[in-house]
């Protein structure tokens, strides 16, 4: 893939039009906070696909966030708030203001907050997002099995 273009120009491949020529795309239609609140919003939307909405926080400020709801496109949106660089952020519910639980620990040391596949709030049907402002790191848990990029090809 070519870097530059014939002006010098820098070239950065967008992540949209990448995940839009898979084969397979995973979508998430439905995500829910503890309380059953959901967490998808037109409010943002990603190639026609409405987006997954959180409420961000950092010592006293708070905004919203819109996520893309393609797994594996990273692009994150931010209403209403700056993102501060390397800043660990308190996720909540944008509806009813709870707090998103801890799923696990990141690989860069903050928390991975739940997001909900459906009202049961089950950590064994749920997404687990990284609360770091610049970490993109996200997982994937259905039926208790972590899926993977490469497994949706089996899909």
């Amino acid at each position: 893939m070519e870097r530059f273009d014939q002006k010098g120009m820098i070239l950065i491949p967008n992540p949209v039009a990448r995940t839009a020529a898979a084969a397979k795309v995973l979508v998430i239609r439905e995500l829910f906070c503890p309380a059953g609140h959901s967490l998808i919003s037109r409010r943002a939307l990603f190639n026609g696909s409405p987006g997954i909405l959180v409420g961000v926080g950092f010592a006293g400020e708070k905004g919203l966030v819109a996520l893309s709801p393609v797994y594996g496109d990273k692009t994150r949106i931010a209403l209403d708030i700056d993102l501060p660089a390397k800043q660990i952020a308190n996720l909540f519910c944008p509806t009813c203001g709870i707090d998103l639980p801890r799923y696990a620990t990141c690989h860069c040391g903050a928390d991975l907050a739940a997001l909900f596949l459906d009202r049961r709030a089950s950590f064994s049907d749920c997404i687990g997002i990284c609360n770091r402002v610049d970490c993109v790191n996200a997982h994937f848990v259905a039926q208790g099995e972590l899926i993977s990029e490469a497994m949706l090809a089996a899909l």
